[in-house]
């Protein structure tokens, strides 16, 4: 077993759930959200959702990173059977999130969203697909990159809504936007927003 019990818990469950994972390498600025096909004790299988223009870029990196859940995953290289993504597991191949909360991870049918108040105007009100969330934090899909996106916006009053429904209130900012490629070969921006946490709370 190259890597720890917990780790290979964490992809076993994403392989059961079918969950969402994201894949990138330092070539491109972009990740690619997947899934896992087979998880051995040596190998990863992921699903190839690279369109075949951004192969060549992809494949020029020296550094591979993939993210389940609360784990990341790194490798120096990958390789294919000539259908999945092989990503190799070795003894050094775990590096875990520094979030210490638990992170909840939603698909784009489920009925997550974040109603943002465009801090320019101070009247416009966006509604954004929640990709996942923790205690510390969200991150939202959006289909074009926007200023107002840009790393240090403040956002007062974010809302989370499940089925329409206020979950959570909070102030945030955010703290990264990249570039994603989802499934079926959309490019999509993703924020990241971590809450302004009040004393007390």
């Amino acid at each position: 077993m190259s890597i720890d019990k917990n780790s290979y818990e964490v992809l076993n469950d994403a392989l059961r759930s079918k969950s969402s994972v994201f894949f990138s390498g330092d070539g491109t600025d972009i990740t690619f959200q997947s899934e896992l096909v087979k998880v051995t004790d040596d190998f990863l299988h992921i699903e190839n959702t690279v369109l075949p223009h951004y192969i060549r870029d992809l494949l020029k990196s020296k550094n591979f990173s993939l993210m389940v859940q609360m784990v990341r995953f790194k490798a120096n290289k990958i390789s294919t059977n000539g259908k999945d993504l092989i990503f190799p597991l070795e003894e050094d191949s775990v590096i875990q999130e520094t979030r210490g909360s638990e992170r909840f991870i939603f698909s784009a049918e489920e009925r997550v969203m974040c109603e943002i108040l465009n801090p320019y105007d101070n009247q416009t009100r966006l509604t954004k697909s929640v990709m996942d969330m923790s205690a510390t934090g969200v991150s939202i899909r959006t289909a074009y990159a926007s200023m107002l996106f840009s790393t240090g916006t403040k956002f007062s009053n974010l809302k989370i809504l499940i089925d329409g429904e206020i979950y959570r209130e909070a102030d945030g900012a955010v703290v990264y936007a990249r570039k994603l490629l989802d499934p079926k070969g959309h490019l999509k921006t993703q924020v990241g927003i971590k809450f302004e946490v009040t004393d007390g709370l």
